[in-house]
């Protein structure tokens, strides 16, 4: 008898007609098929088809980071290097002088053990830190079409942790143009950067500046900032004026990162897509980036015995 090849994609998908895809490589948010018409659905984040791409992308000077869960820690560590009391902790330098996402050993690139599986809901999780610190991801999938990212990390050993879900969405689908969507952002300050894109502790009021995005307005061709997010569940909504499609992101974090700009050209997606700078946006809600470095960000060291805890939503709807 023919062994059944075994597959890294799985799929939920509830009684709307929404069939999201997952790969076990990265624990990677691989396509968003939401349904357009009666006849027709449209794929709202980007990605690849194989898995083989996925694992190719990290050989990229610029690596996209498509769909994935991102950590140990997202965002960027000046000198990769950090105090934790007395104790000196150096991470590995990536970016330059700095570290970024987690090292090039990282969440992105790793397979995930899948925990468990049903129609509305997977679990993967990873052992990491020499077996002394569990990360765990679960997606769910409700019949609202909201789609329930929980990023959670337990350790036995001090760490910096710092997770996200990077997907890139797109609501005219993963073959069109964000700059055609609207956004809104619920955050008056965005964290000043410096030219290392790493955060000076400063805040930064929007009001009247290109990053006051209070109101509706078209996504920019490029963005690389993190927003500080106001009192309240809701980080930020996406909008489609053409198919009235809405996504609004929401969590449990300080703040959501806002990326367009991918240094993705050429690179040939799904469906022989090929993706360009503005073809998707991601919303990466996390805690502040180098967050040990500056007293007055939240730290993000989780001590041994404490647990970590990211809760990202994102929920779709039509408007009338």
């Amino acid at each position: 008898m023919m062994k059944k090849k075994h597959s890294f994609f799985r799929k939920l998908k509830n009684k709307n007609g929404f069939d999201i895809t997952f790969c076990d490589f990265g624990a990677v948010i691989s396509s968003v098929k939401i349904p357009v018409s009666d006849t027709e659905k449209a794929d709202v984040v980007l990605g690849f088809d194989q898995l083989e791409d996925y694992q190719e992308s990290f050989t990229l000077s610029s690596q996209p980071f498509f769909g994935a869960v991102v950590g140990p820690h997202a965002g960027r560590v000046e000198f990769g290097r950090y105090r934790n009391g007395n104790k000196e902790v150096q991470l590995e330098q990536n970016a330059g002088m700095h570290h970024l996402h987690g090292g090039s050993i990282n969440l992105s690139n790793q397979f995930w053990n899948l925990v468990f599986e049903s129609e509305e809901t997977l679990i993967y999780d990873m052992l990491i830190n020499d077996n002394k610190t569990k990360i765990t991801v679960e997606y769910f999938l409700d019949e609202e079409n909201t789609l329930h990212t929980t990023l959670t990390a337990i350790t036995e050993e001090d760490i910096l942790i710092n997770l996200t879900q990077h997907s890139y969405f797109n609501l005219e689908g993963h073959d069109g143009d964000v700059t055609n969507l609207k956004m809104k952002v619920f955050a008056s300050e965005i964290l000043e950067k410096n030219k290392y894109l790493l955060p000076t502790g400063v805040f930064l009021k929007t009001e009247n500046t290109a990053m006051d995005f209070s109101d509706f307005k078209n996504c920019p061709a490029a963005i690389d900032t993190s927003f500080v997010l106001n009192n309240g569940e809701c980080a930020a909504i996406l909008k489609n004026e053409k198919n009235n499609w809405v996504m609004e992101v929401r969590t449990n974090q300080p703040s959501v990162h806002i990326y367009i700009g991918a240094q993705c050209d050429p690179l040939i997606g799904k469906e022989n897509t090929v993706y360009h700078k503005s073809s998707g946006i991601c919303f990466e809600a996390q805690n502040f980036p180098d967050s040990p470095n500056h007293k007055n960000f939240k730290n993000g060291i989780l001590k041994a015995g404490e647990t970590y805890r990211n809760e990202i939503a994102f929920a779709f709807r039509k408007t009338i």
